[in-house]
This record gives C-alpha cells, structure tokens and sequence, in this order.
C-alpha cells in the first residue's frame, strides 16, 4: 500500500463540541426569558466604618431602617410606606 495523502475538503466534519454547541445555540434562540420586576430595592447605604452599614430597604411598598455587620444583620425600625420621590432610582 502506498501512501495516500487526503486533501481536507471545506465541508470537513466538525468536532463535536462545536457541533453540541450549534445545536445548543438553535435549541435555545426561540427561547424568550422574561424577568419579573424586583420587589426589594436598596435605597440607600451609609458606611459606619469598621464594616458596618446603615441600610434603607424597599420591600413591598414598605421602607425599612437595616443595620448591618459582617456577622449581623438587624432591622432597627419599619419606616412605613415610602414617598413618591423616595427610591425611585434604586441603589444610590
């Protein structure tokens, strides 16, 4: 037997990640996700040093006062129902 030398065609088969990867892509182009909007805002922070935070949190049209350390969290007080110009950006 002699040696045979193949020349590589343009249509030469793919490795089959590639091919995984194409059939992946197809699967999952039709496939719309829709988000549902954030309930919990943070409004604003106040850094109090040494790792510790002062937090005013939206949560279901309620503001809360949070104070937070790395190895606790506490809610200090309910500040009731926000005003409109209040958290409306979100983090701040």
């Amino acid at each position: 037997m002699g040696n045979t030398t193949y020349a590589s065609s343009p249509e030469e088969p793919k490795s089959l990640g590639a091919v995984l990867l194409s059939r992946i892509r197809a699967a999952f182009s039709s496939v719309n996700i829709q988000r549902r909007p954030r309930s919990l805002k943070l409004c604003e922070t106040l850094s109090l040093g040494e790792k510790r935070l002062l937090l005013l949190v939206e949560c279901e049209n309620q503001r809360f006062l949070v104070a937070a350390t790395p190895q606790n969290i506490s809610l200090i007080q309910s500040l009731g129902v926000p005003k409109e110009e209040d958290c409306n950006s979100g983090l701040s």
